[in-house]
């Protein structure tokens, strides 16, 4: 597959990846939204439990990194967590702090985030090992 193809796919599978992840995400927002009060657990707890999903099928499907690596795992599990802190960080500043409504709030903070991840991963969380002895 030339260069700008696989660019192109692995874009689109980001995309789409992300856009069921983000699915997931909100979903459990509306579901746990009763049940946890504070705007920053909400988020951080919502985040949490899709980044494992996205991990799995961003790893399978959009950067075919074959196996998982302690080395992408980790990087992953990082990268997730700052991005994690900054969405719940922004949300509660912007919710809470603002009064901005939570799911129009949530939306441009997610489309923030996404765009910080895709280069993330790209050129750091699935960046190829150097050859032993290289």
């Amino acid at each position: 597959m030339s260069g700008a193809r696989q660019n192109l796919r692995q874009i689109l599978s980001f995309i789409l990846v992300g856009a069921s992840s983000t699915g997931l995400y909100f979903l459990l927002l509306w579901a746990l939204r009763g049940s946890i009060s504070s705007t920053m657990l909400l988020t951080a707890c919502c985040y949490g439990i899709s980044m494992v999903y996205n991990y799995i099928l961003q790893s399978w499907v959009t950067f075919r990194s074959g196996p998982p690596t302690r080395r992408s795992m980790s990087r992953f599990v990082v990268m997730h967590l700052g991005a994690m802190a900054l969405n719940s960080l922004l949300m509660a500043g912007l919710v809470d702090g603002l009064r901005l409504p939570l799911y129009l709030t949530q939306v441009v903070v997610t489309l923030f985030i996404s765009a910080m991840i895709f280069v993330v991963s790209k050129y750091w969380v699935y960046q190829p090992q150097p050859a032993a002895g290289a």
